[in-house]
């Protein structure tokens, strides 16, 4: 499986978040420390949500277009320049149907 994340740089590092899994956050000092943290986050989400038969949201435009309006908001109320990055994380925990 594989599902788009939004990534934020912030001082000294990036947030990375998961618009179809609310609450999968995390953070890297570099971008690819954040990636992988961010995959970590996401297997154990999947992992309980499997248990709690909640599987992820449906990863649609509208909703990564939302995650990044908020990311872009929190942004501009710190006073960051407003710059955000996606990216494709593969994972490999198995999602039931």
């Amino acid at each position: 499986m594989r599902f788009t994340v939004i990534l934020s740089p912030d001082s000294g590092g990036y947030s990375v978040s998961v618009p179809a899994m609310p609450g999968a956050v995390s953070q890297g000092d570099t971008r690819d420390e954040a990636l992988r943290n961010i995959a970590e986050a996401m297997e154990g989400w999947l992992e309980a949500g499997t248990r709690r038969n909640y599987p992820p949201l449906a990863e649609t435009p509208e909703r990564i277009a939302e995650m990044i309006r908020e990311v872009l908001e929190d942004r501009a109320e710190e006073g960051l320049d407003s710059v955000v990055e996606t990216a494709i994380v593969p994972i490999r925990v198995a999602v039931p149907a």
